[in-house]
């Protein structure tokens, strides 16, 4: 993971162009990979109030950008304390309350085996006190991943890609 920040900060309240991409900044940093090569949620707008984020159309394509990368996100929708799937080992994408934009929306953020590792806004003081839920980002094939199993019991660190 290499700590990738934003480049835009607006809430949903500002034109799309404007509106942050905390969760672009988030793939490229567990990913490794420039800014601008990461998926971009931001072009979609805001989604449908009531739908599940399974079925919102920028999840579907971003299921679909993963895959040309042998990946897949898992949503996992969470109670507003901090969850249990936050100590899911390894790295992921946790949607927390934004504490820069006072209007409940949330933001995007990196953690590692539970702990916030990564806030890609450099002026926020994110944390994990209010979690909306979190992206697992896992291999759509696990047979072609070595050292699945962590050798050292609280890592998959060692886990790589043929």
């Amino acid at each position: 993971m290499i700590k990738i920040f934003q480049t835009r900060f607006g809430g949903l309240d500002k034109p799309t162009n404007e509106q942050g991409n905390c969760f672009q900044a988030c793939i490229a940093s567990i990913l490794e990979i420039p800014l601008k090569e990461a998926f971009d949620c931001t072009p979609y707008g805001p989604s449908e109030k009531g739908t599940p984020v399974e079925k919102d159309s920028w999840y579907v394509d971003f299921n679909k950008w993963l895959a040309e990368r042998g990946l897949a996100s898992i949503y996992l929708e969470c109670s507003r304390v901090v969850p249990a799937v936050t100590q899911i080992l390894g790295y992921h994408l946790a949607e927390v309350k934004s504490t820069t934009l006072k209007n409940g929306e949330s933001h995007c953020v990196v953690i590692h085996n539970g702990n916030l590792v990564h806030d890609p806004n450099p002026n926020s003081k994110a944390n994990l006190d209010y979690v909306f839920g979190v992206y697992l980002i896992v291999p759509l094939d696990v047979g072609n991943w070595k050292n699945l199993i962590p050798q050292n019991g609280n890592s998959y660190d060692q886990a790589r890609m043929d």
